[in-house]
């Protein structure tokens, strides 16, 4: 297949696009704009990435410059240029919103709005304010970058919801490969996270709050994510896939073994007279049955 060459809707520049891993090692084609924090998903693909594939795309959210100007008004499909539809979704993990092509191409979403659908996000609770600002941060956008006040609700800017990230949940999402959860021994010394609030070692697979200072295991920036995604990538590329066995190796094994068939096991069991005169046996009565109605049938035409 030719590469395509795509435009974002927005600010009319070519989109990147990004070959991720999806389960089972198969490719998951999909296109970013870096700079207006968007992007495209034909339909489906976001739930056909695997861990590695999720690891990749938020390294490149990581990468885009901060947002300068601000979404247009109307967004239109990548592929056919109609103009899209608001959508709100529920999904297990709680409601969120894209834009949707009514031809069904795919569908455009926001940095913050993509890692909501698959509950990577939460929302900000008091309690986080309140740490935030002691630890001289200042709230910001997790979509977008942009500073919000201190008692925002929503971006102004791009006008996203606050959200942080949900390492626990997040860190779920990302040990998973060629179908399996990856198995860590020591998660606290093996993956690189510590508490943002004082330093000390986490388990991002389990871990809620820090046990020193109490800090949420919550993350404003998706730039505090990268020693995360650095020792979970490690893990993820030395996981190696389920040696299975040759399809139909049993049965060509089996095959000319004139035991091995149901008719001659039928035969057997039967030939075994193993039960009473009187005796209900249903298995017996049911293949006496059918092997009469056989020869009735074929006697009868």
């Amino acid at each position: 297949m030719p590469p395509r060459q795509a435009l974002c809707t927005s600010c009319q520049q070519p989109l990147r696009l990004i070959v991720l891993e999806g389960h089972y090692t198969h490719k998951v084609e999909v296109d970013v704009c870096l700079q207006c924090h968007l992007v495209w998903f034909d339909a489906l693909e976001s739930v056909r990435l695997s861990g590695l594939g999720w690891t990749q795309l938020i390294r490149q959210m990581i990468a885009s410059p901060a947002l300068n100007a601000p979404l247009a008004p109307r967004l239109g499909c990548v592929r056919c240029q109609s103009p899209l539809k608001a959508v709100r979704n529920l999904t297990r993990f709680g409601r969120t919103a894209a834009q949707e092509c009514p031809q069904g191409h795919g569908q455009y979403q926001g940095y913050s709005l993509l890692l909501a659908e698959r509950g990577l996000v939460r929302p900000i609770y008091p309690h986080d304010r309140q740490a935030l600002r002691e630890q001289g941060r200042g709230l910001s956008c997790l979509n977008c970058g942009a500073q919000v006040a201190s008692d925002a609700h929503s971006c102004s800017y791009c006008e996203s919801p606050l959200v942080m990230v949900d390492v626990p949940r997040l860190t779920a999402a990302l040990l998973l490969r060629f179908g399996d959860a990856v198995p860590i021994d020591t998660p606290a010394q093996q993956l690189g996270l510590a508490c943002i609030g004082c330093g000390q070692p986490l388990d991002p697979t389990q871990d809620i709050r820090c046990a020193n200072c109490d800090q949420s295991v919550a993350l404003p920036h998706l730039q505090l994510l990268t020693p995360l995604l650095d020792s979970v990538e490690l893990l993820l590329k030395g996981r190696q896939p389920r040696q299975a066995r040759p399809w139909g190796e049993k049965l060509r094994r089996l095959q000319g073994d004139v035991k091995a068939t149901q008719l001659y096991q039928l035969l057997q069991k039967m030939g075994e007279g193993d039960f009473l005169p009187g005796e209900f046996d249903p298995v017996n009565t049911v293949a006496w049955l059918m092997i009469g109605a056989f020869f009735v049938w074929v006697f009868w035409r």
